[in-house]
């Protein structure tokens, strides 16, 4: 769990809370490790100042990137709070706000650990009318076991020490505490799956870690419709497509001639025409989360299509922020809709 934001807080300026760091971890370096942090950094024209590969240098382990993650950077909520701008900063500006939510701490690990050697790779969680949660994957070298990192507002989803057999057992861990972002009911669980393995530096390379300008293009992109996904409820080893980039693919989402996302119901089967009629007539409005009735006919929708009513409302925001931002399409699917 993200350091707890204490009231009053008063930030540095960029380049104290910078100063700040490296004088925190100074003592922590080693000068080997900070010479091998220099030379590769000069190996990967990766223009990184003193004070940057001097935290970078000390944070020489996964374990120790988790626990800077989790005792000095405060989470940043822009996805909750209305009022909050949307940010993806890089590692760089990580270290000069001390501030990020899941995607830009994920970011950080990556950074950090790929600089160390761990051959790091980000693994998407995959929710159902929540929030997704970004881990950033490595595998020890000595036992084979599966540790990651991440960074969240929440207890027990930040990240984990090396000790699963598996990226399924190392996703499943988080289940039992995956609960709805719109309840906040801890028996209300939303985690259905995992992404396979994404390799950051071979899609993006390497530049981005050097980076001082927010990261929108990893942001905004590094789903698409290569990365395939796994069921947690299905051990078939079967795959999927995400979600939103599903909906696409088939037609169930579009974009009309202003330039806007709507739900093609249009586009649906019968089947699947029927099920989200019969959703939304017995929807109740006044909770966040389908009951009763809904809810088995939410399950029968996701059975036939991967996805549900609510989850495809909410893909129509997401589309149309993608859209907005100047991306296109065809950055998520290989042939635009």
């Amino acid at each position: 769990m993200s350091k707890p934001l204490e009231q009053p807080f008063t930030p540095r300026s960029p380049d104290e809370q910078l100063k700040y760091f490296a004088d925190v971890y100074r003592d922590a370096v080693t000068p080997r490790a900070l010479a091998h942090l220099r030379a590769r950094a000069r190996e990967l024209a990766l223009p990184l100042s003193d004070d940057v590969l001097l935290v970078f240098a000390a944070l020489d382990h996964p374990d120790k990137v988790q626990t800077f993650l989790n005792t000095q950077i405060y989470y940043y909520d822009d996805h909750t709070v209305a009022h909050v701008e949307p940010t993806a900063r890089s590692p760089y500006a990580v270290l000069q706000t001390a501030f990020a939510h899941c995607f830009e701490g994920a970011l950080f690990a990556y950074a950090v650990n790929f600089l160390h050697g761990y051959e790091p790779r980000l693994v998407l969680l995959e929710s159902s009318q929540d929030a997704d949660h970004n881990l950033v994957v490595f595998q020890d070298a000595r036992t084979g076991l599966f540790g990651c990192n991440a960074h969240s507002a929440y207890p027990n989803l930040d990240g984990r020490t090396a000790q699963y057999r598996t990226l399924r057992a190392l996703a499943e861990s988080y289940r039992p505490f995956y609960y709805s972002d719109f309840t906040r009911d801890p028996r209300d669980l939303t985690l259905v799956g995992y992404s396979e393995p994404i390799d950051l530096v071979a899609k993006y390379g390497v530049a981005w870690i050097a980076s001082e300008k927010p990261l929108w293009d990893i942001y905004y992109t590094y789903i698409d419709d290569r990365v395939r996904f796994h069921y947690l409820d299905d051990d078939s080893n079967a795959t999927h497509a995400y979600p939103l980039i599903r909906a696409i693919k088939e037609r169930w989402l579009r974009v009309d001639a202003r330039g806007k996302v709507f739900v093609s119901v249009d586009d649906f089967s019968p089947a699947m025409r029927a099920l989200w009629d019969a959703f939304w007539n017995a929807y109740d409005t006044s909770y966040p989360r389908a009951r009763g009735r809904a809810a088995e006919i939410e399950t029968e929708f996701r059975r036939l299509t991967g996805t549900t009513p609510i989850d495809l409302n909410i893909n129509v925001e997401e589309l149309q922020g993608f859209l907005d931002a100047g991306f296109q399409i065809n950055q998520l699917v290989r042939k635009e809709m």
